[in-house]
Protein backbone atom coordinates (compact mmCIF):
# COMPACT_ATOMS: atom_id res chain seq x y z
CA UNK A 1 0.00 0.00 0.00
CA UNK A 2 1.04 3.58 -0.47
CA UNK A 3 0.40 6.88 0.83
CA UNK A 4 -1.09 9.77 -0.64
CA UNK A 5 -2.32 13.30 0.91
CA UNK A 6 -5.90 14.37 -0.69
CA UNK A 7 -5.15 17.48 -1.99
CA UNK A 8 -8.63 17.89 -3.27
CA UNK A 9 -11.99 15.24 -3.49
CA UNK A 10 -14.91 16.85 -4.64
CA UNK A 11 -18.04 14.75 -2.74
CA UNK A 12 -21.10 14.89 -5.07
CA UNK A 13 -19.33 13.93 -7.77
CA UNK A 14 -17.33 11.34 -5.89
CA UNK A 15 -13.59 11.74 -7.61
CA UNK A 16 -10.20 14.09 -6.52
CA UNK A 17 -7.00 14.02 -6.36
CA UNK A 18 -4.07 12.95 -4.41
CA UNK A 19 -0.23 13.95 -3.74
CA UNK A 20 2.07 11.30 -3.29
CA UNK A 21 5.67 10.82 -3.54
CA UNK A 22 5.86 10.20 -7.00
CA UNK A 23 3.42 12.30 -8.31
CA UNK A 24 -0.50 13.15 -8.24
CA UNK A 25 -2.94 9.99 -8.26
CA UNK A 26 -6.28 10.37 -9.58
CA UNK A 27 -9.09 9.18 -6.93
CA UNK A 28 -12.63 7.57 -7.27
CA UNK A 29 -14.78 6.84 -4.61
CA UNK A 30 -15.77 3.57 -6.22
CA UNK A 31 -12.03 2.66 -5.30
CA UNK A 32 -13.04 2.82 -1.38
CA UNK A 33 -14.06 -0.69 -0.75
CA UNK A 34 -15.40 1.03 2.72
CA UNK A 35 -16.96 4.24 0.97
CA UNK A 36 -16.43 7.28 3.89
CA UNK A 37 -19.12 9.70 4.38
CA UNK A 38 -17.33 12.56 3.10
CA UNK A 39 -13.36 12.75 2.10
CA UNK A 40 -11.88 16.03 3.04
CA UNK A 41 -8.31 18.03 1.80
CA UNK A 42 -5.39 16.72 3.15
CA UNK A 43 -6.87 13.90 4.46
CA UNK A 44 -4.21 10.45 4.28
CA UNK A 45 -5.67 8.13 1.69
CA UNK A 46 -3.92 4.50 1.77
CA UNK A 47 -4.00 3.06 -2.03
CA UNK A 48 -2.45 0.48 -4.68
CA UNK A 49 -2.09 2.18 -7.83
CA UNK A 50 -2.56 1.42 -11.86
CA UNK A 51 -2.06 3.34 -15.05
CA UNK A 52 -6.00 3.44 -16.72
CA UNK A 53 -5.83 1.75 -19.92
CA UNK A 54 -7.54 4.64 -21.45
CA UNK A 55 -6.57 7.95 -20.39
CA UNK A 56 -2.90 6.32 -19.27
CA UNK A 57 -3.27 8.21 -16.20
CA UNK A 58 -2.35 7.19 -12.67
CA UNK A 59 -5.69 5.61 -10.56
CA UNK A 60 -5.80 5.14 -7.00
CA UNK A 61 -7.63 1.45 -6.43
CA UNK A 62 -8.10 -0.94 -3.41
CA UNK A 63 -7.66 2.80 -1.19
CA UNK A 64 -8.90 3.53 2.20
CA UNK A 65 -8.63 6.63 4.57
CA UNK A 66 -5.54 5.75 7.31
CA UNK A 67 -7.04 4.21 10.59
CA UNK A 68 -6.76 1.15 11.25
CA UNK A 69 -4.16 0.01 13.93
CA UNK A 70 -1.71 -1.64 11.67
CA UNK A 71 -1.40 1.43 9.66
CA UNK A 72 1.32 2.71 11.59
CA UNK A 73 3.29 -0.38 9.94
CA UNK A 74 2.98 1.43 6.75
CA UNK A 75 3.42 4.88 8.40
CA UNK A 76 7.17 3.91 10.36
CA UNK A 77 8.23 2.33 6.89
CA UNK A 78 7.58 5.39 5.05
CA UNK A 79 9.35 7.64 7.41
CA UNK A 80 12.14 5.51 7.92
CA UNK A 81 12.98 5.35 4.21
CA UNK A 82 13.42 9.38 4.81
CA UNK A 83 11.48 10.32 1.91
CA UNK A 84 11.16 14.02 1.06
CA UNK A 85 8.06 15.35 0.35
CA UNK A 86 7.05 16.66 -3.16
CA UNK A 87 5.75 20.04 -2.49
CA UNK A 88 3.12 21.74 -4.68
CA UNK A 89 3.95 25.00 -6.47
CA UNK A 90 1.09 26.95 -5.35
CA UNK A 91 1.28 28.80 -1.92
CA UNK A 92 -1.84 27.78 -0.79
CA UNK A 93 -0.94 24.17 -1.55
CA UNK A 94 2.53 23.99 0.17
CA UNK A 95 2.78 20.62 2.66
CA UNK A 96 5.32 21.43 4.99
CA UNK A 97 5.81 18.04 6.52
CA UNK A 98 7.16 15.43 5.71
CA UNK A 99 4.23 12.70 4.45
CA UNK A 100 4.92 10.06 7.09
CA UNK A 101 4.54 12.81 9.62
CA UNK A 102 1.04 13.72 8.57
CA UNK A 103 -0.16 10.42 8.20
CA UNK A 104 1.11 9.65 11.76
CA UNK A 105 -0.80 13.24 13.07
CA UNK A 106 -3.82 11.77 11.69
CA UNK A 107 -2.93 8.48 12.72
CA UNK A 108 -2.66 9.14 16.18
CA UNK A 109 -5.53 11.84 16.17
CA UNK A 110 -8.18 9.83 18.59
CA UNK A 111 -6.05 6.69 19.09
CA UNK A 112 -5.69 5.81 23.58
CA UNK A 113 -2.47 5.86 25.36
CA UNK A 114 -3.18 1.59 25.35
CA UNK A 115 -3.40 1.96 21.28
CA UNK A 116 -0.47 4.07 20.37
CA UNK A 117 1.74 2.07 22.69
CA UNK A 118 0.64 -1.29 21.72
CA UNK A 119 1.11 0.12 17.60
CA UNK A 120 4.84 0.65 18.55
CA UNK A 121 5.81 -1.74 20.11
CA UNK A 122 4.58 -3.99 17.57
CA UNK A 123 6.46 -1.82 14.73
CA UNK A 124 9.68 -1.97 16.81
CA UNK A 125 9.74 -6.24 17.68
CA UNK A 126 8.69 -7.45 14.39
CA UNK A 127 10.12 -4.98 11.81
CA UNK A 128 12.43 -2.28 12.28
CA UNK A 129 16.05 -2.77 11.73
CA UNK A 130 18.16 -2.18 13.94
CA UNK A 131 19.98 0.48 11.99
CA UNK A 132 16.91 2.37 12.25
CA UNK A 133 16.46 2.33 16.01
CA UNK A 134 17.35 6.11 16.72
CA UNK A 135 15.70 7.35 13.45
CA UNK A 136 12.49 5.84 14.85
CA UNK A 137 13.12 7.50 18.51
CA UNK A 138 13.63 10.53 16.72
CA UNK A 139 10.33 10.67 14.48
CA UNK A 140 8.45 9.63 17.59
CA UNK A 141 9.67 12.49 19.17
CA UNK A 142 8.60 14.75 16.14
CA UNK A 143 5.27 13.47 15.88
CA UNK A 144 4.30 12.99 19.44
CA UNK A 145 5.40 16.55 20.22
CA UNK A 146 3.45 17.74 17.07
CA UNK A 147 0.09 15.73 18.26
CA UNK A 148 0.02 16.21 21.94
CA UNK A 149 0.42 18.09 25.16
CA UNK A 150 4.12 18.30 26.68
CA UNK A 151 3.01 16.06 29.83
CA UNK A 152 1.23 12.82 27.55
CA UNK A 153 4.22 13.02 25.71
CA UNK A 154 6.82 12.85 27.97
CA UNK A 155 4.93 10.28 29.52
CA UNK A 156 4.42 7.69 26.63
CA UNK A 157 7.90 8.36 25.57
CA UNK A 158 8.88 7.86 29.21
CA UNK A 159 6.83 4.14 28.83
CA UNK A 160 8.45 3.40 25.49
CA UNK A 161 12.33 4.01 26.05
CA UNK A 162 12.00 1.92 29.22
CA UNK A 163 10.12 -1.01 27.03
CA UNK A 164 13.31 -0.46 24.67
CA UNK A 165 15.67 -0.51 27.18
CA UNK A 166 14.45 -3.66 28.41
CA UNK A 167 14.06 -5.34 25.13
CA UNK A 168 17.04 -4.06 23.41
CA UNK A 169 19.37 -6.09 21.78
CA UNK A 170 23.44 -6.14 21.51
CA UNK A 171 23.54 -4.46 17.78
CA UNK A 172 20.57 -1.79 18.73
CA UNK A 173 22.48 -1.10 21.90
CA UNK A 174 25.76 -0.58 20.24
CA UNK A 175 24.71 2.13 18.09
CA UNK A 176 22.81 4.00 20.74
CA UNK A 177 26.47 3.55 22.79
CA UNK A 178 27.91 4.85 19.56
CA UNK A 179 25.91 8.11 19.09
CA UNK A 180 25.16 8.59 22.81
CA UNK A 181 21.50 8.39 22.77
CA UNK A 182 21.49 6.77 26.05
CA UNK A 183 17.54 8.50 26.80
CA UNK A 184 15.98 6.24 24.03
CA UNK A 185 16.79 3.21 25.82
CA UNK A 186 15.61 5.20 29.35
CA UNK A 187 18.66 5.80 30.47
CA UNK A 188 19.18 9.50 31.80
CA UNK A 189 21.16 9.73 34.56
CA UNK A 190 25.07 10.66 32.68
CA UNK A 191 26.27 11.79 29.70
CA UNK A 192 27.69 8.04 29.08
CA UNK A 193 27.10 4.72 29.84
CA UNK A 194 29.42 1.83 30.53
CA UNK A 195 27.73 -1.15 27.91
CA UNK A 196 29.08 -4.87 28.65
CA UNK A 197 32.07 -5.35 27.43
CA UNK A 198 30.76 -8.11 25.32
CA UNK A 199 28.82 -5.48 23.30
CA UNK A 200 31.84 -3.65 22.47
CA UNK A 201 34.02 -6.98 21.42
CA UNK A 202 31.17 -8.13 19.52
CA UNK A 203 31.09 -5.00 17.16
CA UNK A 204 35.10 -4.09 17.86
CA UNK A 205 35.29 -3.57 13.55
CA UNK A 206 33.38 -0.50 14.30
CA UNK A 207 34.95 1.39 17.08
CA UNK A 208 37.59 3.78 16.11
CA UNK A 209 40.34 5.37 17.83
CA UNK A 210 37.95 8.76 19.56
CA UNK A 211 35.59 5.82 21.02
CA UNK A 212 38.80 4.63 22.89
CA UNK A 213 38.85 7.84 24.67
CA UNK A 214 35.51 7.03 26.61
CA UNK A 215 36.36 3.54 27.31
CA UNK A 216 39.16 3.68 28.86
CA UNK A 217 37.27 5.46 32.01
CA UNK A 218 35.06 2.26 32.11
CA UNK A 219 35.55 -1.09 34.18
CA UNK A 220 37.40 -2.91 31.85
CA UNK A 221 38.73 -0.10 29.81
CA UNK A 222 42.47 -0.72 30.39
CA UNK A 223 42.73 -4.35 29.31
CA UNK A 224 39.91 -3.59 26.57
CA UNK A 225 41.47 -0.50 24.97
CA UNK A 226 45.22 -2.37 25.02
CA UNK A 227 44.20 -5.49 23.01
CA UNK A 228 42.02 -3.66 20.54
CA UNK A 229 44.74 -1.43 19.68
CA UNK A 230 47.31 -4.57 19.48
CA UNK A 231 44.77 -5.80 16.92
CA UNK A 232 44.27 -2.73 14.76
CA UNK A 233 47.67 -2.31 14.53
CA UNK A 234 48.31 -6.27 13.71
CA UNK A 235 46.10 -5.77 10.39
CA UNK A 236 47.14 -1.92 9.36
CA UNK A 237 45.76 -2.86 5.69
CA UNK A 238 42.56 -2.36 6.75
CA UNK A 239 43.51 1.36 8.52
CA UNK A 240 44.66 5.02 6.44
CA UNK A 241 47.67 6.67 7.64
CA UNK A 242 45.94 8.34 9.55
CA UNK A 243 44.40 6.09 12.05
CA UNK A 244 47.88 4.32 12.05
CA UNK A 245 49.16 7.28 13.72
CA UNK A 246 46.16 7.91 16.44
CA UNK A 247 46.57 3.92 16.78
CA UNK A 248 50.16 4.18 17.34
CA UNK A 249 50.15 7.59 19.40
CA UNK A 250 47.45 5.28 21.88
CA UNK A 251 49.52 2.60 21.98
CA UNK A 252 52.37 4.77 24.16
CA UNK A 253 48.80 6.12 26.66
CA UNK A 254 48.43 3.44 29.81
CA UNK A 255 44.69 3.11 29.52
CA UNK A 256 43.56 2.95 33.40
CA UNK A 257 40.79 3.52 35.67
CA UNK A 258 40.50 7.36 37.19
Amino acid sequence: MELGVIKWFNNLKGFGVADTIDGQVFIHIKSFKVKPANIENRSIVLFKKRIDPKSQNTVAIHSRLIGAEHDWDIIATYALKTLAFRKTTKPTGHYDAHLAEIAALQYLNGKSKDQILNSIKIYYANHLADRDFISYCEFLEKVFTRSMGIDKRNELLTLLYNYFGESINERKLFYVWKAMKFGYIGYTDADDFEIPEQVLYSFSEQIDASDLIRIHAYSYGESFCKELIDRKLDDTKKLSTEEIKKYEMLSHVKFSKE
